[in-house]
């Protein structure tokens, strides 16, 4: 029996819990607490709290030990397992006087801590009508067996804990969610940062480990080809480490997450089959939490995140928080690396820019007997087109157009290659058009990678009143006699460059004299077609035009051809680069 004193000053002491436990709302701290004040309001010699986690198993982070100190057991018991398990699954308080005569005891905690247990009690801990774990005393002190009021006394204290620890895991919660939205705030901004995606990674981790109260983490990228995982940052492993350090999918933790595209929590590293226990770099806390970086279901890589400054274990609420960040960082990732693209596309771009303005003559050798009309509309910023005129001596003048297959950045990078090896011919080389192709044909052959090169080159003869000329795959120029009012196609015609070797081109010679007008031009322009490809531009129309300018000097000339192919099918896209070079015989 117990004097009503002792049971007033129990009552009281209670009271004085409860103000203390409902104070302290920080989870870390409430732990300890309570299992504190159970182990001294019980004058017991150790205690336990077990936290029911996911509906699915019992967790003991933390245990009071016997003589006050605080032991780390990271224990996990499913519901049902031992005393513990059998108090979450009946929600029924056990009360026992000799554990090692009780059938339901499991000695096996006792085994591997060295402490017997003697007598225990353990009580539920609800929250209204929901399980949130248990509490249990072991063991009163002086060798003396709880009774049926330490029981009750216990079940007042649980009541207590269990409201203190709802309104922490509230507050924790609270806290995480204000810390979520900041961080993805601060992601948000990073994805158009100027920051290389290293400098990203760094400070995302940095970012990620504060507000989840880590000391150690690594993101890593993944590697679809290889289906392996690469760091991207880490702390806790050094960045010489970086480059040896490759995780295959399915395997250790982070493949295991990549594998599955799953988020994971392991309370102990040391019990888990994932881990690799003989990896060079041990995690100080035996915690960790991981999740995968997943942007519209494809794998960029995986976050994991270790040794949490408290000293105790991550729990769901951290992993929920993690899986949160993950996916607002994995968006930040794959828009940083689409910027990244486009800032190094638009650098290349630039360059390739200045080199095909390089390329494209931007003055025309002046002379009495010529007059030239240019336009020219790559596609993109960049194209596959590029056009030169080159005065060779006193009467005779070189005239070149060219296409490379396709269009944008590629197409422009094999215009310059092929540029600047012709350029680099002999003069004796120039001085025939037959030689001239079939030499380009031998330099460009293999080295397009898959892509061709079509070019009309010929030589404009002012004494001898010619055109002496050879083509590979171009569309012939055609020719206009003003006074005749006519438009006829040279006759001369050769193979693509680049993809047949030794190959010959055939040399031809027309009449180019004073009235003439010679229009040079790429496909772009006859292939235009509408939108809806109900209306499409072609060779007879582009004559009629030709035809249609007779009175119109050659620039003009060549800009009113352009205008002629828009207005024809309603578009001002074209779906090629488009070059129109023409030559007047004056």
């Amino acid at each position: 029996m117990t004097d009503p004193q002792t049971s007033l000053s129990k009552f009281r002491s209670l009271l004085h819990i409860s103000s203390i436990l409902n104070a302290n709302l920080d989870l870390h701290q409430l732990l300890p607490l309570i299992m504190l004040y159970s182990k001294d309001l019980l004058e017991a010699e150790a205690s336990s709290l077990f936290l029911l986690e996911n509906d699915e198993f019992l967790y003991c982070e933390v245990a009071l030990g016997e003589k006050g100190e605080i032991i780390q057991e990271y224990a996990r018991l499913e519901l049902g397992e031992g005393i513990v398990g059998m108090v979450a699954k009946d929600k029924k308080p056990i009360a026992i006087e000799d554990a090692y005569k009780d059938p339901r005891f499991n000695p096996s905690m006792d085994k591997r801590t060295g402490f017997k247990t003697k007598s225990l009690i353990c009580v539920p801990l609800f929250v209204e009508d929901t399980l949130i774990g248990t509490l249990e005393v072991i063991n009163k002190t002086n060798d003396r067996i709880f009774n049926d009021a330490d029981l009750e006394y216990l079940v007042s204290l649980s009541e207590v804990a269990a409201t203190a620890i709802q309104n922490a895991n509230t507050k924790d919660s609270l806290d995480k969610r204000i810390l979520e939205l900041s961080l993805l705030y601060e992601f948000e901004k990073l994805s158009v940062s100027e920051k290389s995606l290293n400098e990203l990674g760094k400070w995302m981790l940095h970012r990620v480990l504060e507000y989840l109260g880590a000391s150690s983490g690594t993101i890593y990228l993944a590697n679809p080809a290889k289906q392996e995982l690469g760091i991207l940052a880490a702390k806790g492993i050094p960045e010489e480490a970086y480059d040896q350090i490759k995780v295959p999918y399915g395997k250790g933790v982070s493949g295991w997450v990549a594998e599955k595209k799953e988020s994971l929590l392991i309370h102990n590293l040391d019990m888990d089959p994932r881990y690799n226990k003989l990896s060079p770099y041990r995690f100080e806390s035996k915690s960790l939490i991981s999740a995968p970086l997943i942007y519209q279901n494809e794998l960029l890589g995986v976050i994991s995140i270790n040794n949490k400054l408290s000293g105790y274990a991550f729990q769901h609420s951290d992993l929920d928080l993690l899986t949160n960040i993950a996916a607002r960082l994995s968006n930040t990732i794959k828009n940083a690396q689409l910027f990244h693209q486009i800032v190094d596309t638009g650098k290349e771009l630039s360059r390739a820019k200045n080199i095909m303005q390089k390329i494209m003559p931007s003055v025309l050798p002046k002379t009495k007997e010529l007059q030239y009309g240019v336009s020219h509309i790559p596609l993109e910023q960049v194209g596959g087109d590029f056009y030169d005129v080159t005065q060779m001596d006193e009467f005779q003048y070189s005239i070149l157009i060219a296409d490379i297959s396709g269009h944008g950045l590629s197409a422009a990078v094999l215009a310059a290659m092929s540029h600047m090896v012709l350029k680099n011919f002999e003069p004796e080389i120039k001085q025939s058009p037959s030689l001239f192709l079939t030499t380009l044909n031998h330099m460009l052959f293999g080295k397009l990678a898959g892509n061709f090169l079509t070019a009309f080159y010929g030589i404009i003869d002012l004494k001898n009143n010619t055109i002496r000329c050879a083509n590979a795959g171009h569309h012939p120029p055609f020719l206009l006699v003003k006074e005749t009012s006519s438009v006829t196609q040279l006759d001369v015609k050769g193979k693509i460059l680049g993809l047949i070797p030794d190959l010959f081109y055939e040399e031809k010679t027309f009449p180019f004299v004073t009235g003439n007008r010679l229009v040079l031009f790429t496909d772009g322009i006859t292939e235009h077609m509408s939108k809806d490809h109900n209306k499409r531009y072609n060779d007879e129309l582009f004559q009629k035009a030709i035809i249609n300018g007779i009175k119109v000097d050659a620039q003009n000339s060549a800009d009113n051809l352009i205008q002629s192919a828009k207005d024809y099918v309603g578009s001002n896209d074209f779906a090629d680069d488009v070059t129109v070079l023409l030559v007047d015989r004056v």
